[in-house]
């Protein structure tokens, strides 16, 4: 069995070398959106539109291994909302 994929969730957006996923309710639904910034590989870009977490996180992933990103990181107001299932969520070190 592969161990759960470990996130560090992220107090603000716009951090360099990362791939941000953004998880809010939406109409009672939770969604996620993937953003990332511009780097050697690519041009800044984003999943803009309101998809199920697990995708999310997977095409964060898929972002960060082809572009070179060094982490994917959540953005999580709350995060009682976390499940889990989606993995280990841990608070992103302060700088």
């Amino acid at each position: 069995m592969k161990p759960p994929q470990v996130y560090q969730r992220a107090f603000s957006d716009g951090l360099d070398n990362v791939v941000t996923v953004k998880i809010a309710i939406e109409a009672g639904v939770m969604v996620a959106e993937v953003i990332w910034p511009a780097n050697a590989g690519t041009a800044a870009g984003d999943y803009f539109y309101p998809t199920h977490v697990p995708l999310a996180l997977e095409r964060a992933e898929d972002v960060r291994d082809n572009y070179g990103f060094r982490a994917v990181v959540v953005w999580i107001e709350d995060a009682s909302l976390w499940d889990e299932q989606w993995g280990i969520l841990v608070d992103l070190p302060s700088a």
